[in-house]
């Protein structure tokens, strides 16, 4: 028999904060218990809604009229290279652990915010590695069916900050299994990276100071949800092909990255700084003035008025510069 709560406050559910009501609210700790809370939203025809850590979510509406099903599946495991890392685990703990039992490759993507469950729906990345590199194999609920299923990493169908999981949200992530490595891969050509590791006069390059470079980095530059409620980068980075690169070219001269299908990969902040939104504020949100991707609540802010925040943003960036941003954080 499920335990709901009814009309819960998911304030301490969402890193930015804001205080939107569930119907009801169920934390699942397995897979038959997650099933259970399908079926019953299912039997009672209730939207369903899942959420792991809430640090990539945007509450629109002032109120949940479903259930809202926290994943909160725990455990870890390894066999040889593989770690299998239950979906309601934290991710940068899980990279931590992955360190201390001498497996390596996640060290770039250290400190980034939210659950496992949450990294291959996004395809998280950062300093220059995606997790979908390590992927092996995803095992996952299907919500329509009922079915647990398996897809290996092709099937995951990879793209920029994007996958099978965010295009077809009808899956339940319950476990993820990387593929690592027992000797060190190192990876610092990330620019800001490799700056960093020469300013503190690292020459000899290990994972794990990879990893405290990273953590530094990422503390330096990016506001901590805890403190300044956010959902850390809430705009994606552009990706251009040539036409449209030399287009916003002629307006902006605008650095770049190539990605590895040649397409040009732009800074959406360098963007953001250029048409002087960090450090702006209007009301209760503002543009960080450390790293212009993050838009700070005070806390009391509404879904709606985050959303007509970065609408503003959006569209003197297109007035500008003739470019489209897209949010990254999921909108329910």
């Amino acid at each position: 028999m499920l335990s709901l709560k009814k009309n819960i406050s998911l304030k301490a559910y969402n890193s930015l904060r804001i205080d939107a009501v569930a119907e009801f609210f169920f934390e699942a700790t397995s897979e038959e218990e997650s099933i259970e809370a399908i079926v019953y939203a299912r039997n009672n025809n209730l939207k369903l809604q899942i959420v792991g850590e809430g640090t990539n979510l945007v509450l629109s509406k002032s109120r949940y009229n479903g259930l809202i099903l926290k994943n909160s599946i725990k455990g870890k495991s390894i066999h040889g290279d593989l770690a299998c890392i239950s979906s309601g685990e934290a991710w940068h703990d899980s990279v931590l652990w992955s360190l201390d039992n001498n497996l390596f490759g996640l060290e770039n993507l250290s400190l980034i915010p939210g659950s496992v469950g949450a990294a291959p729906v996004q395809n998280i990345g950062a300093y220059g590695r995606d997790i979908s590199e390590f992927i092996d194999s995803v095992r996952a609920i299907n919500l329509e069916t009922l079915e647990i299923e398996t897809f290996n990493n092709t099937q995951c169908d990879f793209s920029y900050r994007n996958s099978l999981f965010k295009l077809k949200p009808i899956y339940l992530i319950t476990e993820v299994i990387l593929k690592l490595s027992k000797e060190p891969t190192i990876d610092v050509s990330y620019k800001s990276l490799s700056n960093h590791m020469k300013e503190k006069n690292i020459s000899e390059y290990t994972p794990y100071n990879v990893c405290k470079a990273v953590c530094e980095i990422r503390n330096k530059t990016l506001p901590n949800p805890l403190t300044n409620p956010n959902v850390g980068s809430f705009f994606k980075n552009i990706i251009l092909e040539k036409a449209e690169y030399l287009a916003l070219q002629k307006i902006l001269d605008t650095p770049y990255n190539l990605d590895k299908q040649g397409n040009y990969k732009i800074s959406t902040a360098f963007l953001i700084e250029q048409a002087g939104w960090r450090g702006k504020s209007a009301g209760e949100l503002s543009v960080s003035s450390d790293h212009s991707l993050v838009l700070i609540s005070s806390g009391l802010a509404s879904g709606e008025q985050v959303l007509n925040f970065a609408k503003n943003i959006i569209e003197d960036i297109k007035i500008k510069f003739n470019v489209s941003l897209e949010i990254e954080p999921s909108i329910i």
